[in-house]
């Protein structure tokens, strides 16, 4: 097994009802052009699960179901996994410096983030081509 090195790029803010990313002086650059996307994809480390025991959790039981289903952890997006590693897409509200504005992110306050990435419309899937297990439909709101 190999190992390599993550690098934080910038960290999560949550300021009152204000959610943004704001990315380390020395990455400033790689936001040339973000602006011009209206959403983006932010990868970031779970850090509140960074332990050996959620590491190791390699079964789930997704939440808000209404007949309990355990699961593998890659058919589930539990925060326990082998590498704790956040996705999501979000809106991009502007851009102020280093600071990118959205409408919401499901991360913590000074959560680390790993990389961002614009949202292209190719990265959607038609509502057609999805395909979901049985108990997906029975979570509950």
């Amino acid at each position: 097994m190999s190992s390599f090195d993550v690098f934080q790029i910038g960290e999560v803010k949550i300021d009152q009802d204000s959610y943004y990313i704001e990315i380390y002086e020395s990455h400033i650059l790689g936001l040339r052009h973000i602006e011009k996307f209206g959403h983006i994809i932010v990868l970031w480390w779970i850090s509140m699960r960074n332990t050996p025991k959620d590491r190791a959790t390699l079964l789930v039981t997704p939440p808000r179901l209404t007949n309990p289903v355990e699961t593998g952890v890659f058919s589930s997006r539990s925060p326990s996994r082998p590498n704790p590693i956040g996705l999501t897409k979000v809106k991009l509200l502007k851009v102020e410096n280093n600071k990118l504005f959205v409408d919401r992110i499901d991360a913590l306050d000074g959560t680390p983030v790993l990389d961002i990435k614009p949202y292209l419309p190719g990265d959607s899937v038609s509502l057609i081509d999805i395909r979901l297990p049985e108990w997906f439909e029975s979570l509950k709101d």
